[in-house]
């Protein structure tokens, strides 16, 4: 690990860094692949195609079943969002240490967002049935901008939108994207391991440091 970082802001990843959303996930994708007549793909494998958004997660099913994606990633796509709009927090758990942690943080006084490629429709929501939601002063879902991570702007819209430069801010993930982000921002990035990374070490992506539970995020912070 890295000296510790001179943050005023943290920017968290939603999906696999906050909360475990996979479950509610894989239960829609599986509806929305039945519905097509398609078979269902399972938790496993779900988990391992999550991270780059809801279009890109349908098209990697499709292709699982042996669909083609231009013909049918438009209609998987509504009946994925159909059914996870109807059950998006029945399976889905707050990672242990999350609440305890973010409390910590904002303590400290630091400026807290959330910088999700989840439809921006769930963000609110999900932070809400977590009881969460006050601590973000600001969220950044999926569609809120033209791009989205790995692209920096979300990021750099969120340092802006707080006064501060992207080095007086820290990303907080748990996939390539966020690291890819992070570093194209000019923004230091610590990983959590236990995510969503389609399989691989996300120490692979060399982020600023790596932590093995949320709660060590604090010990990272100067104070």
């Amino acid at each position: 690990m890295r000296p510790p970082f001179h943050s005023q802001a943290l920017l968290f990843d939603l999906d696999g860094t906050l909360i475990d959303t996979v479950p509610d996930i894989a239960a829609a994708v599986d509806r929305a692949l039945l519905d097509l007549s398609l078979p269902a793909a399972g938790l496993a494998r779900v988990r391992g195609w999550v991270g780059n958004g809801a279009a890109k997660l349908l098209e990697r099913a499709l292709r699982h079943a042996g669909a083609p994606p231009e013909e049918m990633s438009a209609r998987a796509l509504d009946l994925f969002l159909q059914h996870y709009g109807d059950e998006f927090t029945v399976r889905s758990e707050l990672y242990e240490g999350v609440a305890e942690t973010l409390d910590r943080l904002a303590a400290r006084g630091l400026r807290l967002a959330v910088c999700t490629n989840k439809p921006s429709a769930f963000v609110a929501p999900l932070l809400r049935h977590f009881r969460i939601d006050h601590h973000f002063a600001l969220s950044i879902g999926a569609d809120e901008l033209p791009q989205r991570k790995p692209h920096p702007a979300p990021l750099l819209h969120i340092a802006a939108s707080f006064g501060l430069k992207p080095a007086e801010c820290l990303m907080v993930g748990d996939s390539v994207n966020d690291v890819e982000a992070a570093r194209a921002a000019g923004m230091p990035v610590i990983a959590v391991s236990y995510g969503y990374n389609h399989g691989a070490p996300i120490a692979d992506s060399r982020p600023d440091a790596v932590v093995d539970r949320f709660a060590q995020i604090v010990e990272l912070i100067a104070v």
